[in-house]
């Protein structure tokens, strides 16, 4: 993979001012463009076929609160490797992992999170795609206390050919935020439907400090894929919630059979439309 100073050096980007830890076959930069803005700097190896997908999603689609990319580069280093830049919306804040290791959310800061999720849940479902990683650490959280989902990187575009081998005993995911049907790499049962659980999952974290099946001393993820198929939730008051809707609706997300989850995302839209009104909100 390329160094920082040969991409600086190569003049693809500009001032690097912060060079996070690597991401598989992906580096990530914080850099300061050539025109002044604050922007992210992917860096990856030409013919990766899922990032041109990643690409295609976000910038074939208008699919709120997701970083917009703004330039590709492509370049060869000294070396004669082909390479890709993609310089993309630069998302100030913390990641929600990062604001949960401090806090959990208040109610207010949760509708919010959960309306943003079901929001880009319904675009996704337009345009027949499942993003299959929504999870804390790709959740960015602004100051505003707008949020945001990153990272298309293992997203599937289910009227294209899928980039993983039918025969594949595992699916792409994240363990532990990831529904049955993606490990079980079960692919006639990948929907919407798959990312509502990972909604559940998150929410239901986000707002109880508690992830919903791990107690965090798993040894495997044979034990964490076990206890994601198996476990059933606790039961939470959750400050507001007094008739328990939200954590009803919350718990329903997380199904394990995709048939006891809302049948589509509208359908769990308006089911969250309808808890809002018997909820305790606080102003802001």
């Amino acid at each position: 993979m390329i160094s920082r100073a040969e991409l600086e050096s190569l003049r693809i980007v500009g001032k690097i001012i912060i060079e996070y830890p690597n991401t598989g076959q992906k580096k990530v930069f914080l850099t300061e463009h050539f025109d002044g803005t604050i922007v992210i700097a992917k860096i990856v190896k030409s013919g990766d076929e899922r990032v041109k997908r990643e690409i295609e999603i976000v910038t074939e689609n208008s699919i709120p609160n997701v970083p917009q990319i703004i330039e590709l580069k492509e370049f060869t280093n000294i070396s004669g490797e082909n390479f890709l830049c993609i310089i993309e919306e630069y998302i100030e804040g913390d990641s929600l992992q990062e604001r949960l290791s401090k806090t959990k959310l208040n109610l207010n800061e949760g509708i919010k999170l959960l309306r943003t999720l079901l929001e880009i849940s319904l675009v996704l479902e337009k345009i027949n795609i499942v993003h299959r990683d929504i999870k804390p650490s790709n959740i960015m959280c602004c100051r505003n206390t707008k949020f945001y989902l990153i990272d298309f990187g293992i997203a599937r575009v289910l009227d294209k050919a899928s980039l993983t081998m039918t025969e594949a005993r595992i699916g792409p995911h994240t363990p532990g935020y990831g529904a049955p049907e993606l490990f079980q790499y079960s692919k006639k049962n990948i929907d919407i439907r798959s990312d509502l659980f990972s909604i559940g999952v998150v929410l239901f974290e986000a707002l109880t400090g508690e992830h919903p099946f791990l107690s965090g001393d798993e040894l495997s993820m044979d034990e964490i894929w076990y206890k994601t198929k198996t476990i059933t939730p606790k039961e939470y008051q959750i400050d507001g919630d007094t008739s328990k809707q939200l954590i009803s609706f919350i718990q329903t997300l997380m199904q394990k059979h995709t048939t006891r989850r809302p049948p589509s995302a509208q359908k769990a839209f308006d089911w969250f439309e309808a808890v809002l009104s018997t909820l305790e909100m606080k102003g802001d």
